[in-house]
């Protein structure tokens, strides 16, 4: 009885606002001090990023004629889709360049901006998961191990367009949610709703090319609904009815907002569709070869296909790629990496967070392939089947880009872990609901999975990967800096299993 009492107070706390605050806090002190520790450039393209927002700091418009003066090592910056981070983030640059050139000012107030990003991203990912019918404490659980993965506090902490991919791509989904709900729930159409889903998820397939399967997940996805609802709610009748509804100024700024996010999404895809016959180009369809050797994923890509003289082949080669892809965005989730200044110098996964991942991840999936007729059969739950078609289209769309990558090449190339993040707490959500129901009436059980996820992790997750990994070549010149850093790594790193193997787990 006792146990019972200690479980349920465990999961009332897990489930308040405090333990909300203090998930956001953790992930706010790991990623401020990976931000305040990493000299510039890191890992995940910052130099790229700047370079470009640095660009646009000195261009008006989010457009260009031809290629810019010395943007070649960017590649194909005039006609690259993903481009309206770097546009946006270049307003807060120049209001920053007033006050100062200072190079690292700059770039650690942009990189709080960016863990403020991340931040709202939490926040609204949260909301998501507790409309799709999590209790507080189960969302709140998905948040806490989230934020204690080695790669989260890592890319939070940089100037990447990850970190505004995120709050849109759960802001789409909650959009998604509620036009589900007016349709499900009220027998209605909701223009409203569905301008503002189409403004959002439109102008994030422009922040990121990789959001254009979730877009066509959610179009998917309201297709069924509406079909399944098609005799309740007639098209005709449901569009004037929500016509009607709608105030003249709404009307007016959805119909501003819906032209604008058209226009911007047809000069980038729609204009490339046409002119390359391609909607994301290769480098070399629209500069020369020799414009695009400046751009350096571009001639590593290059230079491999060059050497890869037969082209590989097979069915087996599907097989040996899923493998390769599996490890290496496990590896890339989990270890520590430098940036250029070090040529990319990496370390590996600490020994309890990494095999723990492994652990968990057959666990979950083993829970989730036993559960899952039981869990998309429940009528209440559409969110679900919106969380599993976003993962299976998104996750499938990665997986044959870097295939097509590794045929062309011959080598794995651009296989990382953060490009998990837009749905990995949409399959925590489902795992968990499906360790939930397999595990229904045994408390303590479920407690003691989580403990020890949550003791895995933070026995050398989160931030202490980076902090146990890196070097004084990692840091901005600060002794302060370094000597907090060593101070936790000759205080935390002997007590940290697989500590002193650097190497450990990379091939």
């Amino acid at each position: 009885m006792g146990r019972t009492k200690g479980y349920r107070r465990l999961v009332s706390w897990l489930g308040s606002r405090s333990a909300f605050r203090l998930i956001i806090g953790l992930f706010i002190v790991q990623a401020g001090w990976i931000a305040l520790s990493g000299r510039y450039p890191m890992a995940f393209d910052e130099d790229f990023h700047l370079g470009i927002i640095r660009l646009y700091a000195h261009h008006i418009s989010p457009f260009w004629s031809n290629q810019p003066a010395g943007a070649d090592i960017f590649g194909a910056v005039s006609r690259d889709p993903s481009y309206l981070y770097q546009y946006l983030m270049s307003f807060p640059y120049r209001l920053i360049s007033v006050f100062t050139h200072d190079q690292t000012i700059q770039v650690l107030i942009l990189r709080f901006i960016n863990i403020g990003l991340f931040v709202w991203g939490l926040t609204l990912y949260r909301r998501l998961l507790l409309k799709a019918g999590a209790s507080r404490a189960v969302a709140q659980a998905c948040l806490l191990v989230l934020v204690l993965i080695p790669i989260v506090p890592l890319l939070g902490a940089q100037i990447n367009y990850d970190n505004l991919i995120l709050p849109l791509t759960a802001g789409v989904l909650l959009l998604t949610l509620h036009l589900d709900e007016e349709l499900r729930v009220k027998k209605r159409l909701n223009l409203a709703v569905i301008s503002e889903l189409a403004i959002v998820g439109l102008l994030a397939s422009l922040v990121k090319y990789a959001f254009l399967p979730i877009l066509l997940a959610i179009a998917l996805f309201i297709a069924v609904r509406w079909w399944q609802y098609r005799r309740t709610v007639p098209l005709r009748s449901a569009v004037k009815e929500s016509w009607r509804r709608i105030g003249r100024k709404t009307r007016l700024g959805l119909g501003i907002g819906l032209i604008a996010a058209l226009g911007l999404f047809g000069q980038r895809y729609a204009v490339n569709l046409v002119r390359y016959h391609n909607p994301v180009p290769d480098c070399s369809q629209v500069l020369s070869i020799k414009q695009c050797s400046a751009y350096a994923p571009w001639i590593r890509d290059y230079d491999f296909a060059l050497a890869n003289v037969q082209p590989l082949s097979g069915h087996h080669l599907r097989l040996t790629f899923t493998h390769t892809w599996l490890y290496g965005l496990w590896l890339r989730t989990f270890f520590a990496v430098d940036g250029p200044g070090t040529q990319f110098e990496t370390r590996g996964p600490l020994l309890l967070p990494g095999l723990a991942a492994i652990v968990f991840a057959v666990i979950g999936g083993l829970a989730l392939l036993s559960q899952a007729p039981k869990l998309f059969h429940r009528q209440g739950r559409p969110a679900l089947w919106l969380f599993g078609l976003v993962s299976v289209l998104y996750l499938g769309a990665l997986w044959q880009d870097e295939y097509k990558a590794f045929v062309k090449t011959g080598q794995p190339v651009a296989i990382n872990g953060r490009y998990l993040l837009p749905v990995l707490l949409l399959i925590f959500l489902l795992v968990a609901m499906s360790l939930n129901r397999l595990l229904k009436g045994r408390e303590l059980l479920k407690a003691a999975l989580l403990g020890a996820a949550v003791v895995c992790l933070v026995w050398g997750g989160g931030a202490m990967t980076y902090i146990l990994r890196s070097n004084d070549s990692w840091y901005w010149p600060s002794p302060a800096i370094r000597h907090i850093n060593y101070d936790i790594k000759s205080t935390l790193g002997p007590l940290t299993p697989g500590y002193h193997n650097y190497t450990q787990f990379l091939h």
